[in-house]
């Protein structure tokens, strides 16, 4: 490993910490009160259900897919009164 180049790494890794938490500083701050507080249910929403979104992607999906089986389930059954 080269010697030289670690305290270039561990300054711009500082740079880029101290960056984005200014840059979240600087958007929660523009707000009001009103727009911090929704900031933050939102934060805490999305870090306790992460794939929220997605979940509920994949339920409709699934939904879809029930209803078409169904549907293919019902079509290719035999009438019993063309008997």
């Amino acid at each position: 490993m080269d010697l030289d180049r670690v305290p270039i790494i561990i300054c711009g890794v500082i740079f880029l910490v101290v960056g984005i938490n200014a840059a979240i500083y600087a958007m929660a701050s523009r707000g009001g009160t009103i727009r911090q507080i929704e900031l933050g249910k939102r934060m805490f929403q999305r870090l306790r259900q992460p794939w929220e979104p997605e979940d509920k992607a994949l339920e409709e999906l699934s939904a879809a897919v029930k209803k078409l089986k169904s549907w293919d389930d019902n079509d290719s059954k035999p009438d019993n009164n063309s008997q």
